[in-house]
């Protein structure tokens, strides 16, 4: 029997509950997404032996994303645990000032909304030209 053939017999035999525990395992029948786990596989005996070992690509403390992470979280911690981002607010700009005239008109609901009301009907002021043809007939 070839290697393949063996490995889709397992497949088809395998039974979650029982192969995983033996190699301390978690299983979950939600969690059935996707192909079947081979419980002999090299990477599951690699993760069995070092439970709660982190997978992946490892983190660099010198680098220069790190150091900007930690000066960030320095800051964070020194400014009561909020960072300002972008461009600070000038109060006495002229749009501020609009702003918060606006805003004191909505408290107040003196503030008109939508369109303004036009007089009514306006006059067809348009000039009217008469084309007069002049020619044989």
């Amino acid at each position: 029997m070839s290697i393949k053939n063996q490995y889709n017999m397992n497949n088809v035999q395998f039974k979650p509950e029982g192969q995983l525990n033996e190699i301390n395992v978690q299983f979950s029948h939600k969690a059935q997404l996707g192909r079947p786990v081979n419980p002999n596989s090299a990477r599951q005996k690699r993760l069995a032996t070092a439970p709660g070992k982190k997978t992946g690509r490892p983190v660099n403390p010198s680098s220069v994303r790190q150091q900007r992470l930690a000066e960030l979280e320095a800051k964070r911690i020194a400014n009561g645990g909020t960072i300002k981002r972008g461009r600070p607010v000038n109060a006495t700009s002229e749009r501020q000032l609009r702003l918060a005239e606006l805003a004191a008109k909505r408290a107040a609901g003196t503030l008109k909304r939508g369109r303004p009301a036009g007089s009514g009907k306006k006059a067809n002021t348009a000039k009217k030209v008469e084309v007069v043809v002049v020619g044989t007939v």
